[in-house]
């Protein structure tokens, strides 16, 4: 028996010799009488060949059954019944093993083949053939690897990865590039043993193209690479942390500051910083952004270990995976004390200027007044016209000034709203009449349309320049000969003014910008400062706790307005902060 165990591919060979022993036997008995043998009676020579028939029936149910678990093992099962199906395994019609094989083999769109004990091919499906550059299999089984492949180096990649699955008996995977075709192909192999009786009898291979898949891979990395370039070159600090704060990746600039506290920046300056003074700050933000699980953008100062503060702007944004399960958090921070500089350098010398030609204008405004009062003689007509231009643009003078000193100190918080109780009908009555010249000459009509109930607590002084503000942006852009339509009604608990006039459609990429500073939707100025109005209007709103109203129809009409709680003296003081930020 272990003989058989030890050497299964010659199974057929030691069947076909004992099988051939047990009828020579039997013939014997059986021709013994005949031949006139006197080795045993007649009938006892014939009971004995047919107990020797029986015994070789025994032998194999044994041998099938019991010694070889030829049932349990399906490589023994599929050689067993290969070997003699007709006189070894009657019970063994029912076994398609190998039609299965032959099914897998010639359909399969991998490479399969299967190797014995010595190495040499006994089973290939058809890709293998093609790949193999052969018509059909009958020129590769029974041949080795070196028979079959002309590249020496591929066939001992491929060779040395089957022997050490031979010798160890463990699967192993192992990469080869076929230069045979017109293109590269690249084939992951996967090599198997097949183990019967614990002896490796043989070698699975699976072999797949993977071409397209090596060469996404050599991209991506590419790609990474690039992108890693791109970041640690870049002038911001860039990392991630998981959603327990530990530290993922970041780039160079971002691990120089928080393991060193080191940060260079863009104009060569070096700061040192103490990671362990703003750690606590960072872990507060972060978990902002997982409670609200929205992007957080501010402006922070971080204090070097020397005592300066330099200001850097901070994005947050959260990271979600394909089931929108929040996994990260990734930040991107830069140094903007340049910026923060040059702005304050900015806003001062508006300011400056700004309170310099305040009191001056406003004394031009005072005596062009007195003399248009008749105090120091009267003028002729053409002289008062002439007088009155100038105090008109006297007064544009002081408005633009005012413009520019109300932006400096709304933006810098050092605005103090006055709250009053009045009816903003008043105030829009006022306002009319303060621009109704502007609006004949651009032959714009007023009109004022449910305005009713508005009574509101306020800065009265800050909401009628917002009310002018509007109103004077309406009649600028209005086509001529339109109407401009005031509103003003109570909305829950809120009081909305609204300006509506016939004018170009504005873009919505446009109407996004249209608040910031310096910004109009119009390619001509009509006035200097024409770029502050909105903007300041959007700042005196938003320190009220309401907001600004902007909608752009294609039918060539706009709405500009404004929404304010009824009470706007409530929780000024968060408000105006939430201004300064």
């Amino acid at each position: 028996m272990t003989l058989f165990k030890n050497n299964v591919f010659n199974f057929r060979s030691k069947m076909y010799f004992i099988h051939l022993s047990f009828y020579l036997i039997t013939v014997f008995f059986f021709c013994s009488p005949f031949l006139g043998l006197k080795f045993l009676p007649p009938k006892a020579s014939v009971l004995v060949a047919i107990f020797v028939l029986t015994l070789k029936q025994l032998f194999n149910s044994f041998l099938f059954n019991c010694k070889l678990n030829v049932k349990d093992d399906e490589f023994l099962r599929y050689r067993y019944c290969i070997s003699d199906s007709r006189s070894l395994t009657p019970t063994c019609s029912s076994c398609h093993v190998e039609s299965l094989l032959d099914m897998i083999f010639s359909n399969s769109l991998d490479v399969i083949t299967f190797k014995d004990s010595k190495l040499r091919y006994a089973m290939c499906s058809k890709k293998f053939v093609r790949v193999a550059g052969k018509r059909d299999s009958s020129e590769i089984i029974g041949k080795t690897i070196k028979d079959v492949f002309s590249d020496r180096k591929q066939a001992n990649i491929l060779k040395s990865n089957d022997i050490y699955v031979m010798k160890n008996g463990v699967p192993r995977t192992c990469f080869y590039t076929d230069y045979s075709s017109l293109y590269e192909t690249k084939y992951e192999v996967v090599s198997t043993p097949i183990i019967s009786n614990n002896e490796v009898v043989g070698v699975l291979t699976l072999s797949r193209d993977v071409t397209d898949t090596c060469n996404l891979k050599d991209s991506l990395e590419f790609s990474n690479s690039q992108l890693i370039t791109l970041l640690n070159n870049s002038p911001m600090f860039a990392y991630i942390v998981d959603t327990s704060g530990d530290y993922v990746l970041g780039n160079d600039r971002a691990n120089r500051l928080f393991l060193e506290g080191v940060d260079v920046l863009a104009c060569g300056t070096s700061l040192q910083y103490n990671p362990d003074s703003f750690k606590e700050e960072v872990m507060a933000e972060d978990a902002i952004v997982l409670a609200n699980q929205q992007n957080l953008q501010f402006e922070k100062r971080f204090t070097t270990s020397d005592g300066d503060t330099h200001w850097y702007s901070v994005n947050k944004t959260p990271l979600f995976d394909d089931k929108g399960n929040l996994y990260a958090i990734s930040t991107f921070g830069r140094s903007i004390e340049q910026e923060k500089r040059i702005s304050e350098q900015r806003e001062t010398y508006i300011a400056t200027l700004s309170h310099d030609l305040k009191t001056p204008t406003i004394a031009q405004v005072r005596a062009l007044e007195l003399l248009l009062s008749g105090q120091f003689g009267e003028f002729n007509q053409d002289q008062k016209d002439m007088l009155k231009l100038t105090l008109d643009s006297c007064n544009y003078m002081y408005d633009m000034v005012y413009t520019l000193l109300s932006t400096y100190k709304f933006e810098n918080g050092d605005i103090t709203l006055n709250f009053s109780t009045f009816d903003l009908s008043k105030i829009i009555e006022e306002s009319i009449k303060e621009v109704i010249n502007l609006a004949n000459e651009n032959s714009i009509t007023i009109e004022v349309d449910n305005v009713k109930d508005c009574k509101i607590t306020a800065d009265r002084i800050e909401m009628k320049r917002v009310v002018i503000n509007l109103l004077s942006n309406a009649i600028n852009y209005a086509f001529p000969n339109t109407n401009v339509v005031v509103t003003c009604k109570k909305v829950g608990n809120n009081i909305e003014f609204c300006v509506k006039n016939s004018s170009p459609y504005i873009e919505p990429s446009v109407m996004s910008g249209l608040f910031r500073k310096y910004v109009t939707h119009s390619d001509k100025f009509n006035k200097v400062g024409v770029g502050l109005g909105l903007y300041l209007s959007k700042k005196i709103v938003e320190a009220h706790g309401g907001k600004i109203i902007a909608q752009s129809y294609k039918t060539q009409s706009n709405v500009f307005g404004f929404s304010t709680p009824i009470d706007c003296s409530v929780d000024t003081k968060s408000k105006l902060v939430g201004i300064t930020n």
